[in-house]
């Protein structure tokens, strides 16, 4: 054994005929690529933890096309998302996002913790789940450098008004008097959720009640305007 990382799985894949090719994201290492040998096999004590969501310390040692998976202790495995169809698909949405912004071997602590605290909640709290997906959202947004600026116009500096529209090209809220043609409306309802995703903590959310129709709302937004920054596209979620 040459090292033990804390991680969570991102994916995974079969790979060779008893093999299977992990992707972890870990606390000390970001993004690594891993291979668990015979995790295919009905016998192998791998095998129950080579899936998504597989939150635990993996022990580790350097093959020679990269790690080899050799152990895990498993801290969580989120089991109870597999009950849940919508808890699953929001919480799965996560994992695809981590596996798209991360880039291999640079390490995310902060966000590392923000989507573990996401998942828990969206597995084990009773907060909806559309509220902790657009509070996750959020702030994986603004941490890339992608912050809404909920009090002015981002192109003239007014106060925003009574039209908001988020320009789908920067990803800027602008008011009616500076939007173009790639511009969408922000709603009444969406703008407000979007300043209270980002003014509480995931722990407040608890106390906040919003219309699933104005969280659908809010998280096609956000998802569209993630989508446009990264070229991706959820494929856990449908609108």
């Amino acid at each position: 054994m040459d090292k033990i990382v804390r991680g969570i799985v991102l994916k995974t894949i079969d790979y060779k005929e008893n093999d299977k090719k992990l992707t972890i994201l870990t606390l000390q290492e970001g993004k690594i690529q891993v291979t668990a040998r015979g995790a295919k096999k009905a016998n192998s004590k791998l095998k129950a933890f080579c899936q998504s969501f597989c939150f635990a310390d993996f022990e580790l040692t350097q093959g020679k096309a990269g790690y080899i998976l050799t152990g895990v202790r498993s801290i969580d495995t989120f089991f109870d998302l597999t009950s849940d169809y919508d808890k699953f698909s929001y919480a799965i949405s996560i994992l695809e996002i981590l596996d798209k912004i991360c880039i291999e071997n640079q390490v995310y602590d902060e966000l590392f913790f923000n989507a573990l605290i996401c998942i828990k909640d969206i597995c084990y709290s009773q907060i909806e789940p559309r509220l902790l997906l657009c509070k996750f959202l959020v702030y994986v947004l603004s941490s890339e450098g992608y912050d809404f600026n909920l009090n002015e116009c981002s192109n003239c500096k007014k106060p925003l008004k009574s039209e908001k529209f988020l320009n789908l090209s920067s990803g800027e809220i602008v008011c009616s008097e500076c939007k173009g043609g790639d511009f969408v409306q922000v709603e009444n309802g969406v703008f407000s959720t979007l300043k209270i995703v980002s003014q509480n903590s995931y722990d407040n959310l608890n106390t906040i009640k919003i219309s699933k129709k104005i969280l659908d709302k809010t998280l096609f937004l956000l998802i569209k305007n993630f989508s446009n920054r990264y070229e991706m596209t959820l494929n856990s979620l449908k609108f």
